[in-house]
């Protein structure tokens, strides 16, 4: 696997296998950042901005390899903010309490005080909010990285040349992990 041309270039196609190696990486490397983020310093959070290119770069060629416009990653974007706001709406009760019970005391001051001494809580809080969450996040993170992914791997590859370029390695081979 040529890590630079998976990463880093929009053009061209991958394959199952390439797309698979390029997002393990991707998930570990936004897992770690996502990790210090929520406990070292909030400034490594900017840190996923770059990683969002290299994002956009592994699904739009795996979506380029079955003659699709990489655009489409869009749909892969709006479903993985979906599962990340379902997931972490169903697990952060159960698996991040504290957190929890400060967002409902966010909410109540919103009702009670106003927004703007809701936000203020906010802010002031917003590190242990990060740090009682991180767990939630973290799950939430893979799920939605494991399916689009899973997703992304199951697509069908056009064995032949199309106007992103010559067929893949893979192209009409079994789809093994071998």
């Amino acid at each position: 696997m040529d890590v630079q041309h998976v990463l880093l270039s929009p053009k061209g196609r991958i394959g199952p296998r390439d797309f698979s190696r390029g997002l393990i990486l991707l998930t570990g490397a936004m897992m770690i950042i996502q990790i210090a983020a929520a406990l070292v310093s909030p400034a490594f959070g900017i840190l996923q901005y770059p990683l969002v290119f290299a994002y956009v770069c592994v699904f739009g060629k795996r979506l380029h390899d079955g003659g699709r416009s990489a655009w489409l990653y869009l749909a892969f974007l709006a479903g993985y903010f979906f599962i990340v706001t379902v997931g972490s709406a169903v697990l952060l009760p159960i698996l991040s309490p504290n957190a929890y019970s400060m967002q409902a005391e966010f909410q109540k001051l919103a009702q009670s005080g106003g927004i703007s001494a809701a936000f203020e809580a906010m802010t002031n809080d917003a590190r242990e909010l990060a740090r009682e969450s991180v767990l939630t996040t973290i799950v939430t993170f893979l799920a939605a990285s494991g399916i689009l992914g899973l997703i992304g791997r199951r697509l069908n590859s056009d064995p032949s040349s199309n106007i992103y370029g010559p067929p893949t390695e893979q192209a009409g081979q079994p789809d093994t992990f071998s």
